[in-house]
């Protein structure tokens, strides 16, 4: 089991706290205080305060079959279209009676 982030699915907790953590903007405070996360070893802090934060789970494997199986119509499409195209070109090489050179 992994751990979500929006769209992304990560393997452990560690690495979906770097990512979602790492992308927030530091604060400036009517004082003239930037507040921001900071990472100290394996976890996160926000003015000496450590951050634990909790993600929906998912399954990386489950996310890689959704996505093939998103693809494969796609990739069957194209390849179709592109199928049909060449054909064309064939026949159409074929039946072309030249261009007045001969």
């Amino acid at each position: 089991m992994g751990y979500r982030v929006g769209q992304q699915c990560f393997n452990n907790l560690e690495q979906a706290h770097d990512y979602l953590l790492s992308q927030l903007s530091p604060t400036v405070t009517q004082d003239g205080k930037i507040i921001r996360p900071v990472k100290n070893g394996k976890n996160w802090y926000l003015e000496n305060q450590q951050i634990n934060l909790s993600f929906p789970q998912c399954d990386i494997t489950e996310q890689i079959q959704l996505g093939a199986l998103t693809a494969a119509p796609i990739i069957g499409l194209f390849t179709l279209i592109f199928g049909i195209r060449m054909i064309r070109k064939l026949i159409e090489s074929m039946t072309s009676v030249g261009n007045g050179d001969d």
